[in-house]
C-alpha cells in the first residue's frame, strides 16, 4: 500500500473539511453569538485547513490508486474528518475529546446520536447546564452541516471538487458507496459525483423554502434540512422536530425523509422528465410498500390511546389523523434511519416498538443517504431464500435471482449474504460489548448497537426518543463510534483494513 499517497489524499480531505467549517464563523456573527465564539470557530477552521494543506504538500507525489489505497483513504478520511470536525465542540463547548469525536462522527455518518442532553460535563470537571437550543448558533450550524456533508459522502464531494484525484477517483467512489447496486451515471466518476450532489443541493433548497413557509427561521430550516436530506437527525431543539408542534412541518419533513431514503439516481431521472422511473424500480416499490404497511399498522395500533410528544405534551385518546401524523413521521424517520422524533415511541405499544426496531435493520434504499442493510439487500435475500426453497423440490434447477429484470450474478449474491452475516454478527458483538462496559439492560444495549450500526440515532430504553448517550462510559462511546463508521461505510470498506493482505 502506498502510505504516502494515502496521507496526502486524507490530508486534502481534512483541508476540505476546514474550508466548510469556515462557513460557521459568519453564521455565528449573523446569529449574534459572542464574538469569542465566532473567532474561535474561525481559528478552528483555519487551523484545520493549514494542517491539511501543509501535510498534503509535504507528501506530494504521483497518485497511483488501487482498491487498497481507496479503502484506506475513505476509512481514514472519515476518521480524521471526525477528529478535526470535533474541534469546535472541544474548544468552544469544553466537552471531553471523546465526546467531541462521538458527536462529530455521529454527524458525519448521519447517525444523529448525541451526547448533548442539557448537561455538559466540561474537561475541568465542572457541569454546565445547557440544552441544545442554548448552544452557540455557529456550533449548532456546524453540527448540522456535518450531516449534510456526510449524507452524500465526504469523499464523493471531494471527488467532485478535487481535480488532482484523477483516475483514482473511481476506487474512492466505490469504496465510499459500496452498495449492491451501482450509482455511476456517467463514464466519468467525477461527473457522476457532481450530478448526485446537484440533485442533493436542489432538494435541500426546496425543503428549506418549504420549512420557512411553515414559520421556521432560515437558520432552523437549513439545519433541519441538513438533518432530513442526509437522514441524520440533529435538531436545533432539545425536543427535536416535536419542539415546533406543527403538523405542516411534520408533513414536509416526513416527505423529504422519504425522498432522501430513496435512490438519488431515481430522483435525477425523474427530474429529467421520467417520473414513472420510481415505480419501475423494484427496490423503490418494496420500499414504498414497506413504509405504507408499517405506517398503517402503527396508526391503527396508536388509535384510541395516548401519545406523549417529544416536547412532553400528552395527547389523550388520539383519533385516526393524529395517530397517522405521529405514526407516519416515526415510521419514515426510523426506516430511512433519520432519527428525528416527534413522540416518545419508547412508551408506544410493544408491537410498534418492535416494528421500529425491525425497520432499523432494514434502512433506506441503495444509493440513498439512508443507513441500515438497505432495501435492495433485503429484496435479494428474500429472492435468494425463495430460490433455495424451490431447489428442495426441483433439485436440478439453477438459481435465477433477478432485480429489476436483470439477473444478479453469483458474486453479488455471495457478497450480500456475507454482508448480512457480518451485519448481524457485529450487532451481536457490539451489544455484548456494551453490556460488558456498563450498559445494564438488554433493550438499551441491543437498541443502542443497532442504532449506531444502522446510523439511526435514537433507540429504546435509556437511549430512547427523548434520551441521549451522554450517560455512557467513554469505552462504550468508543464502541458505538466505531459502529457508526462501520455502518456508514457498509462494513467491507473498514473491515478489509484488518486483513494483513491489505498491506
Amino acid at each position: 500500500m502506498n502510505i504516502r499517497m494515502v496521507i496526502r489524499v486524507v490530508s486534502s480531505l481534512v483541508a476540505v473539511i476546514g474550508l466548510f467549517m469556515a462557513t460557521s464563523a459568519p453564521v455565528s456573527w449573523v446569529m449574534g453569538d459572542p464574538s469569542r465564539v465566532s473567532w474561535m470557530l474561525l481559528a478552528c477552521s483555519v487551523g484545520t485547513m493549514l494542517v491539511g494543506s501543509l501535510v498534503s504538500r509535504m507528501t506530494r507525489g504521483a497518485l497511483q490508486f488501487t482498491f487498497r489505497e481507496g479503502f484506506a483513504i475513505v476509512t481514514f478520511g472519515w476518521l480524521f474528518a471526525s477528529i478535526f470536525g470535533g474541534l469546535p465542540l472541544y474548544v468552544i463547548g469544553g466537552v471531553h475529546w471523546y465526546d467531541a469525536i462521538f458527536e462529530t462522527m455521529s454527524g458525519f455518518t448521519t447517525t444523529g446520536a448525541s451526547i448533548l442532553d442539557g448537561t455538559l460535563v466540561l474537561r475541568n470537571g465542572t457541569t454546565l447546564s445547557s440544552g441544545i437550543a442554548d448552544m452557540p448558533a455557529g456550533v449548532l450550524y456546524w453540527r448540522s452541516l456535518t450531516h449534510w456533508l456526510g449524507g452524500m459522502g465526504i469523499v464523493v464531494l471531494s471527488v467532485a471538487i478535487l481535480p488532482f484525484l484523477g483516475i483514482g477517483s473511481q476506487q474512492l467512489f466505490h469504496a465510499e458507496v459500496p452498495g449492491p447496486t451501482s450509482d455511476q451515471l456517467t463514464p466519468k466518476i467525477a461527473d457522476s459525483a457532481k450530478i448526485l450532489w446537484a440533485v442533493y443541493v436542489l432538494l435541500s433548497v426546496v425543503e428549506t423554502g418549504l420549512l420557512m413557509g411553515g414559520g421556521m427561521s432560515l437558520f432552523d430550516a437549513w439545519c433541519h434540512t441538513c438533518g432530513t436530506m442526509a437522514t441524520g437527525g440533529f435538531s436545533t431543539q432539545q425536543a427535536s422536530v416535536g419542539g415546533f408542534n406543527s403538523a405542516y412541518i411534520d408533513g414536509v419533513i416526513t416527505l423529504f425523509m422519504f425522498l432522501a431514503g430513496a435512490n438519488f439516481v431515481l430522483h435525477f431521472r425523474a427530474l429529467r422528465g421520467k417520473p414513472l422511473t420510481f415505480f419501475r424500480d423494484e427496490e423503490f416499490r418494496f420500499y414504498f410498500l414497506l413504509a405504507v404497511v408499517a405506517t398503517l399498522s402503527v396508526t391503527v395500533k396508536l388509535m384510541g390511546g395516548d401519545i406523549i410528544t417529544s416536547a412532553g405534551a400528552r395527547l389523550h385518546n388520539v383519533g385516526f389523523f393524529t395517530a397517522l401524523r405521529y405514526g407516519s413521521f416515526q415510521v419514515v424517520s426510523i426506516l430511512t434511519t433519520t432519527g428525528f422524533v416527534t413522540a416518545d415511541f419508547n412508551l408506544w405499544p410493544a408491537y410498534c416498538a418492535l416494528l421500529l426496531v425491525v425497520l432499523m435493520f432494514i434502512g433506506g434504499c441503495a444509493g440513498s443517504t439512508g443507513g441500515g442493510m438497505k432495501v435492495a439487500r433485503l429484496v435479494l435475500l428474500i429472492k435468494y431464500s425463495i430460490a433455495q426453497i424451490e431447489r428442495c423440490v426441483f433439485r436440478r434447477s439453477v438459481s435465477n435471482v433477478r432485480l429489476n429484470r436483470e439477473r444478479v450474478d453469483t458474486a453479488t449474491l455471495h457478497k450480500t449474504l456475507g454482508f448480512f452475516f457480518l451485519f448481524v454478527g457485529l450487532f451481536v458483538a457490539s451489544s455484548l460489548a456494551l453490556c460488558l462496559l456498563g450498559v445494564d439492560d438488554v433493550v438499551t444495549a441491543s437498541s443502542a448497537s443497532i442504532a449506531a450500526l444502522g446510523n439511526i440515532g435514537p433507540g429504546l430504553g435509556k437511549v430512547g426518543a427523548v434520551c441521549t448517550y451522554a450517560w455512557m462510559s467513554p469505552p462504550a462511546k468508543g464502541v458505538l463510534t466505531f459502529m457508526m463508521l462501520l455502518g456508514r461505510l457498509e462494513l467491507y470498506t473498514v473491515l478489509v483494513l484488518f486483513l494483513r493482505s491489505s498491506y
